[in-house]
């Protein structure tokens, strides 16, 4: 995993914690400066390890659950 990915695991996971809503694409894009597509591209990789999890098509990002 690289870094960029570990940053943007550990900031769904802190803004979960922080808000209990899920985090949006473009939230974490304005963080970093990165273009959204590019988070995004780096959020669905993260899904398919089973890191984070969508809510819905527009709802946002979550950490993914333990059990």
């Amino acid at each position: 995993m690289s870094v960029f990915e570990k940053w943007v695991c550990h900031e769904v996971t802190e803004s979960w914690r922080r808000t209990r809503q899920p985090v949006r694409t473009r939230v974490i894009a304005d963080l970093t400066g990165k273009h959204d597509r590019t988070v995004r591209g780096v959020l669905v990789r993260l899904e398919a390890r089973g890191l984070v999890e969508r809510r819905g098509q527009r709802g946002g990002w979550l950490p993914a659950r333990d059990g």
